[in-house]
């Protein structure tokens, strides 16, 4: 999965994901997924406001988004092979975090910079 932000998809007009992937990661789950709802509100308003029919980024802003992701990407691998058995570590087999599944380091207030 390629996103801009975590929220939209090249391909994919006004589709919005929600979750981790290339976003920030909390430990409030409910709270990030509130945030993210109200940010997808903002950009359904902005459009209305523009009489625009559609949301879908471009293929450049995604790839320039998924090479921050790559650059600023939170790497745990160590913890993960290290951790007991369970649901982030794939049940003690974890793969090598590939750039589309990855969060940001710093949480979801951090600035990107």
């Amino acid at each position: 999965m390629k996103t801009l932000h975590g929220f939209c998809s090249v391909g994919f007009p006004n589709c919005f994901h929600m979750g981790i992937t290339q976003n920030a990661l909390t430990a409030n789950f409910p709270h990030m997924l509130e945030e993210q709802s109200r940010h997808i509100a903002e950009l359904i308003k902005h459009a209305k406001s523009q009489e625009a029919r559609c949301i879908e980024p471009t293929a450049e802003a995604e790839a320039e988004w998924v090479a921050t992701i790559k650059e600023k990407a939170m790497n745990n691998q160590d913890f993960l092979e290290a951790c007991t058995p369970g649901y982030y570590n794939n049940e003690g087999k974890p793969e090598k975090a590939s750039a589309w599944r990855r969060t940001i380091r710093g949480g979801p207030s951090s600035s990107t910079s």
